[in-house]
């Protein structure tokens, strides 16, 4: 016989999950429920773990009460000199524990360095209310999964959800183990040759899963497949014991470009950026779709090990053919099908390049569809409010393309108040790329869990105290320059300012990749005189130099300054050059050149910017048998992206130290010689690109020396650091002296 109280606490789990799940009003779907958390005592366990895995330090002082009946989430202190946070689910009661951290207890996490020397456990006097949440917060772009997460090993993707518990996220996109459901339905609809040519490598994942590619960086091993499969498998688990959703693939139709069967309604897709071959879509109004996305779900149950709430995939997506399609019976058919898997199921549709377009969308289920509006113009006046003819959105930030790294944000329009986007039905982390700016995305977490107007000077003075251990007035004073300019964009562009030490050169070159914004919209000067801030500051207060965090964000605001640099003195290579000034020339070029290894030595001296420590994480993923798998591959995706020289060429290109001194200044050397040999074979090609609703000419160099070196690079010999050197207080006294000015007028 079973005592009563258990039959109380499965009742009481039972409707705190319900609770805990957006209201119909809300998510207008029935509640998810987890198979992890069966009862009040296993959620409340599920946050204590995570207290030990995050602030082991805290682990006996921090207790959770999940009580159903509880509308907010509060945190208590104890007269044993602990607290107990009390929440309707244990989502919620481990997003109180993040912002006890964040506000209370000053313990800074991020991508680039975690810090508690700040860190006090302060038990409140009061009983404290938890800010609330919109219902819908939303993480991950495809693109990030495979520029970032495709380096990340098994024990950082963990520790990655967890952070992303703490900040108030609900709903989170898994893409690894797509592999293996591909492979099992290929299999399933007789098409299991197929496979080996039609699945991408991880590293390539990302534009396969949105239907731009097949195959890229493939074959993939079978190793790589059941490992790829059981990290998904670890992910969509994790996901769930912290009360949170996995957001998985549903099927859209895409199948390989050759798929043999019911050709009559298979619809091909053409060509994507860069001469890639997309898959083919079944018409999903076809009599044929209802059975095959049937053998997918069943696949994508059978290799999650669970059934999914929440499904992506988008049609069309940059790109394809639509011509003659009835886009309205598409989207129905897509949806009926999610529904049939799974009743109530969300469909999160990215909003991109004018998908979804206008028909597509009214063939959608108002009560079960979300759109993640992306937006890449972080200006302050662009306006936050949506309409998707009652359908409900997330509001997404898109500051980052391909993982490039420059220091870029958008404060004005993270500080407004929350009515201007009353509308919207949660926050999304939406950038292409990601580990850089942590300045930007803890205000980004702070809008999150936040539902009032943002004071920028409250947020600075807090953010200094957790990730530095001290909120001097100079530390203050450098993040407050830092956000008027850099992080205050004026206007829509592309990403952050890139480092045109990344470009393939050119005399004209202004902008790194292709659909990049080369314009300046702040004052580089702010740059500097933070940058000479900070410096002085760790001069004062040495321990600063012990604090990881800080020694990032010295470094990295230096490395903006070169980046500062290199854009003031190539024009003035380019003048001497024009006007046959050879000693100006050569003078010009080489303090252009010099800066390359003052890059490699600045950047040695963090682990967030070595080439091997990120490759490193790649290999502990993969595993031995097949670690080159992924490293081949995610070397090419950093330089040429393609096997060949195309506009995608440095879209993802990053600032690694090996990769300025072995890459990158290789390119500009052997450029420079060409300028001045006489016979050298070059010649210029434009080429129109047309993207996301854009038309590009650009214009490429063609030098055989060049082009062989870049596209033999990643499969060269290359030395890699995994651990920090050099001195880099000596190396910031050196940059920050450095004249911005146009030398040589």
């Amino acid at each position: 016989m079973i005592p009563a109280f258990h039959h109380v606490a499965s009742f009481l789990c039972l409707a705190a999950l319900f609770l805990c799940a957006p209201s119909r009003s809300d998510a207008q779907s029935p509640a998810p429920m987890s198979p992890q958390s069966t009862s009040p005592l296993l959620a409340g366990k599920e946050a204590s773990e995570l207290v030990k895995r995050v602030t082991p330090e805290y682990a006996d002082k921090v207790s959770f009460y999940i009580s159903p009946e509880q509308e907010k989430t509060l945190i208590k202190g104890t007269s044993q000199g602990t607290i107990i946070i009390s929440a309707p689910c244990v989502r919620e009661g481990i997003r109180g524990y993040g912002y006890y951290l964040r506000h209370i207890a000053h313990v800074h996490l991020s991508w680039n360095g975690d810090n508690k020397t700040a860190a006090r456990f302060i038990v409140p006097e009061t009983t404290l209310e938890v800010p609330p949440t919109l219902p819908l917060n939303f993480a991950f772009n495809y693109c990030a999964l495979s520029y970032t997460g495709s380096h990340w090993s098994r024990e950082k993707w963990l520790a990655e959800i967890d952070r992303l518990a703490l900040n108030g996220f609900r709903y989170v996109l898994v893409t690894s183990g797509l592999e293996k459901v591909w492979q099992n339905f290929l299999k399933d609809v007789g098409d299991a040759s197929a496979a080996p040519q039609f699945i991408a490598n991880p590293c390539f994942s990302a534009w396969w899963n949105m239907g731009n590619l097949e195959g890229e960086g493939g074959p993939v091993s079978q190793q790589l497949i059941e490992r790829e499969a059981e990290l998904g498998r670890a992910l969509v688990l994790h996901i769930r014991k912290l009360g949170m959703e996995p957001v998985l693939q549903g099927y859209v139709g895409f199948l390989p470009h050759d798929f043999p069967h019911h050709r009559e309604d298979i619809l091909p897709q053409g060509k994507w950026v860069g001469d890639s071959t997309r898959p083919a879509v079944l018409r999903p109004d076809s009599p044929f779709f209802p059975e095959m996305a049937k053998a997918w779900y069943r696949n994508l149950e059978k290799v999650y090990g669970t059934r999914a709430t929440a499904f992506a995939g988008d049609l069309f997506h940059e790109g394809g053919r639509t011509k003659g399609i009835d886009l309205a019976a598409c989207a129905r058919g897509v949806q009926l099908a999610m529904q049939d898997f799974s009743p109530g199921a969300l469909w999160f549709l990215q909003e991109w390049g004018g998908n979804p377009r206008e028909e597509f969308l009214s063939g959608t289920d108002r009560e079960h569809t979300v759109i993640l509006a992306l937006e890449k113009d972080l200006s302050q006046d662009t306006p936050l409010h949506r309409d998707y003819d009652g359908r409900r959105y997330v509001w997404c930030e898109l500051a980052n393309f391909g993982g490039n790294q420059g220091l870029f944000g958008g404060f004005g329009i993270l500080e407004k108040a929350v009515s201007d986007a009353e509308g919207a039905s949660g926050f999304g982390l939406l950038s292409e790329g990601l580990e850089t700016n942590p300045l930007f995305y803890e205000l980004f977490y702070e809008r999150i869990n936040n539902r009032e107007k943002i004071r920028r000077e409250d947020f600075l003075k807090r953010y200094a105290l957790s990730r530095y251990g001290s909120d001097s007035p100079a530390l203050q004073q450098a993040l407050s320059l830092l956000a008027r300019s850099v992080y205050s964009p004026t206007e829509c562009r592309e990403g952050c300012p890139e480092n045109i030490l990344c470009a393939r050169p050119d005399l004209d070159v202004r902008q790194v990749s292709t659909w990049s914004s080369p314009e300046v919209f702040y004052d580089p000067e702010d740059i500097r005189k933070a940058g000479r801030l900070l410096l002085a500051e760790a001069r004062v207060n040495p321990q600063l130099m012990q604090n990881s965090c800080f020694r990032y964000d010295l470094a990295d605001v230096c490395r903006q300054v070169i980046s500062e640099r290199a854009r003031f003195l190539l024009p003035c290579c380019k003048r001497a050059f024009d006007c046959g000034e050879t000693e100006q020339f050569h003078l010009m070029r080489d303090r252009f050149l010099e800066l390359f290894p003052l890059s490699a030595d600045l950047l040695a001296t963090h682990e967030d910017f070595l080439l091997g420590h990120f490759l490193q994480g790649a290999a502990q993923r993969a595993g031995r048998e097949s670690q080159e798998e992924l490293i081949l591959p995610l070397l090419r995706l950093i330089t040429t992206w393609t096997s060949d020289i195309s506009p995608l060429i440095d879209y993802s290109h990053r600032q690694f130290s090996e990769l300025m001194s072995s890459y990158y200044l290789p390119r500009w050397q052997i450029f420079f010689r060409s300028l001045e040999t006489p016979d050298s074979e070059q010649s210029f090609h434009s080429e129109v690109v047309a993207n996301n609703g854009e038309r590009i000419v650009r214009t490429l160099r063609d030098n055989e020396e060049l082009r062989r070196f870049e596209l033999t690079y990643p499969s060269t010999k290359i030395p890699l650091l995994y651990t920090p050197k050099g001195d880099l207080l000596s190396l910031a006294e050196q940059i920050l002296s450095l004249p911005l000015e146009q030398i040589g007028k």
